[in-house]
């Protein structure tokens, strides 16, 4: 599987991680819906992390995914300077989330992958994971790079309502309130930071978790 941003063992790291924070049938017995894991919401953060490695970059599509929507100069700006900031939180968050699991999260059990979760410590990463989580699993299915099926009904499996085809629908990362929040003045992003602001209350307790 090739990997736009993340290295094989860095993204076992988010995906493990992911997988706890919003649990499918594979990880929570009982789940009947679908969650991170099933979602592949980790390539939606390698997509978003890697996003300035292709041309236009991974920012907003349009139409069926296919297409990017070149950003303007002060965009292009914005967005370099938010994706350093969550390459570095990646990088140093999954190297915590290793040594809180003893040496390897991925490869740890899922009892102490949680108390590394849990940890103080860990509580900045875990909520970005979170909230990356969430847009991924819940968001527009071409941000992890596959086409949106049923696309024109208005909404498809595991989505938040669509944009008509033509306009940007991915979560601004670089407005908001900084946590990985969508743009004020986009309906649909704002209902995707207003169920990922709901959801972080009834799962992490709130941002102090």
């Amino acid at each position: 599987m090739t990997w736009l941003h993340f290295t094989a063992d860095r993204a076992e790291v988010v995906r493990e991680a992911m997988a706890l924070l919003v649990p499918g049938p594979t990880d929570l017995p009982g789940e009947r819906e679908p969650g991170a894991r099933e979602a592949d919401a980790v390539r939606y953060a390698d997509r978003l992390l890697g996003a300035f490695r292709v041309d236009p970059p991974l920012i907003y599509a349009v139409g069926s995914g296919s297409a990017h929507v070149p950003l303007s100069p002060e965009q292009r700006h914005g967005w370099l300077r938010r994706v350093g900031e969550l390459q570095a939180a990646y990088r140093d968050g999954t190297a915590l989330l290793d040594r809180l699991a003893d040496g390897d999260f991925a490869a740890a059990g899922v009892e102490v992958r949680h108390r590394a979760l849990r940890d103080p410590r860990a509580h900045a990463f875990r909520d970005l994971l979170f909230d990356h989580a969430i847009e991924g699993t819940y968001g527009d299915p071409v941000y992890r790079g596959r086409p949106a099926p049923g696309r024109g009904t208005g909404v498809t499996p595991l989505t938040v309502p669509q944009h008509p085809a033509g306009r940007p629908a991915h979560p601004d990362h670089a407005t908001g309130t900084g946590r990985g929040s969508a743009p004020y003045g986009d309906e649909t992003a704002a209902l995707l930071r207003d169920f990922t602001d709901a959801a972080r209350q009834v799962v992490l307790g709130g941002t102090d978790g």
